[in-house]
């Protein structure tokens, strides 16, 4: 009742406004549902939040032409990542809020207590460098921002170690240099450490635990993170990225334009989605084409009517198909594709394949077709990619002034570029700062960013 009175207020204050635009809200699985739906099934928009920067990310990389990329969505008290292989999200068919786990669709994101504004702290008992999962939130916020903060954050060595500049929000917002010293002087001060080391150490371990989370979403799935890509965004993401692809060894790392509000992007880019699914429970063996195909045919029936109802246009309409299929006696199953025209001879083959990837065997015993799902795509937003004026290559037009930053383990000098001022095929060397109205990138020392045709920064080693 909570979601519907919400929804119906909302929708209420946009008629009063005079919009005649049409509601939808976004659903888990990065797909659009109409406002209507969503009262009546809310439980499709538990983590429609992470779901807006992947989906977001598949719109960028489309963009720029890497069909597979690790998302790495670092905020203020966490990082989202998640997988994209040959430019479609990884899902899961459940939710898991806290405790409670749900049967609906969700893009498979991995989350972690690590944001700009996690703290650091020295426990009594291990002395050993802790960050987060505990937030300094937005207020008091870190020390930097002068708003009464006092313990350290990452923000705080990110500002220390020179990555953050004091100017931000294009000078409207001044960082308190000292005030973040003196917070991290308290966790050199407990480990022994000078003021650098210490938070050189806060970056590390910040970067160690965003490290296993992309693990958990490449390396723990059976995928290897040198054939991905890496996307960083979200305020703070941009920052760690370079950091990151060094880690996971995946490359480029793309930054894409306005990384902050990326979230924003993949509202206004995914599109209307409505799934349907059968329980089907049948061996291979005791089932054929036809059979299947009947349940299909149903299915899409269904679901093409639901997005006929919402006014697409029949010509409009992508059907996607999907089985869940497993080894007979499993406990699980791996949802797989299954194109127009594809038979049950090679969903078992391509099962056999997926299921090796996975788990490095397979069993000698049939498989059983389980779940039966049909999803029907409306037609995508005709949202197109700015293309950026060519350069000369030279970025010296975008330097703001000289900068030094503490960098594998020495004072370095660097330059501050403001990204706005940037043209198509410009390369900057790092150690670099590039500064944006509502994120920083840092390019790290041996490594150069190239501004591609739509204004991604591709980070690669020099």
């Amino acid at each position: 009742p909570t979601v519907s009175r919400y929804v119906g207020n909302l929708e209420a204050a946009l008629k009063e406004w005079g919009t005649p635009a049409k509601l939808n809200l976004l659903r888990s699985d990065g797909g659009l549902m109409s406002a209507e739906k969503s009262r009546m099934a809310p439980v499709n928009l538990l983590m429609s939040g992470p779901a807006g920067g992947v989906a977001g990310a598949v719109w960028i990389a489309k963009n720029a032409g890497f069909p597979n990329v690790l998302t790495l969505d670092m905020g203020g008290t966490s990082t989202d990542v998640a997988l994209i292989e040959d430019y479609q999200p990884r899902l899961r068919r459940e939710t898991s809020v806290g405790h409670l786990t749900v049967r609906a669709s969700s893009l498979d994101v991995k989350t972690v207590g690590a944001g700009g504004g996690s703290i650091a702290t020295v426990p009594e008992l291990t002395k050993a460098l802790r960050v987060g999962p505990q937030s300094a939130g937005a207020v008091p916020g870190p020390a930097a921002y002068g708003r009464g903060g006092e313990l350290p954050t990452v923000t705080d060595a990110n500002v220390v170690l020179g990555y953050l500049p004091e100017n931000l929000l294009g000078g409207t917002f001044r960082l308190d240099r000292e005030a973040s010293s003196r917070a991290v002087q308290t966790i050199a001060d407990a480990l022994g450490l000078s003021l650098l080391e210490a938070a050189a150490g806060i970056i590390a371990i910040v970067n160690e635990t965003m490290f296993g989370a992309l693990r958990l979403v490449s390396v723990a799935q059976g995928y290897d993170p040198r054939d991905f890509a890496l996307m960083a965004f979200g305020g703070a993401g941009p920052l760690h990225g370079n950091a990151m692809g060094m880690l996971m060894g995946s490359w480029p790392v793309i930054i894409p334009p306005s990384p902050g509000v990326l979230c924003a992007y993949g509202d206004a880019t995914t599109r209307l989605r409505v799934d349907a699914q059968r329980s089907f429970n049948k061996l291979v063996t005791h089932t054929n084409d036809a059979e299947v195909g009947a349940v299909i045919e149903a299915l899409i029936g269904e679901v093409s009517g639901e997005l006929a109802a919402e006014s697409v246009a029949p010509a409009d309409i992508e059907i996607r198909v999907e089985i869940d299929i497993r080894y007979a006696g499993q406990a699980f199953e791996v949802p797989l594709a299954s194109p127009q025209g594809s038979t049950i001879a090679d969903l078992a083959r391509r099962f056999d394949a997926e299921h090796k990837r996975l788990f490095t065997f397979n069993l000698e015993v049939p498989q059983e077709l389980v779940n039966i799902r049909v999803v029907a795509l409306g037609k995508a937003a005709n949202v197109v990619a700015e293309q950026l004026p060519r350069g000369n290559g030279n970025p010296d037009a975008a330097r703001v002034r000289d900068h030094e930053v503490w960098m594998d383990g020495a004072a370095r000098a660097a330059g501050i570029y403001d990204r706005s001022r940037l043209l198509a095929g410009d390369v900057v060397r790092g150690p670099a700062v590039i500064v944006e109205m509502d994120s920083t990138t840092l390019v790290h020392h041996g490594h150069i960013a190239t501004v591609d045709a739509v204004g991604n920064l591709l980070i690669t080693k020099e």
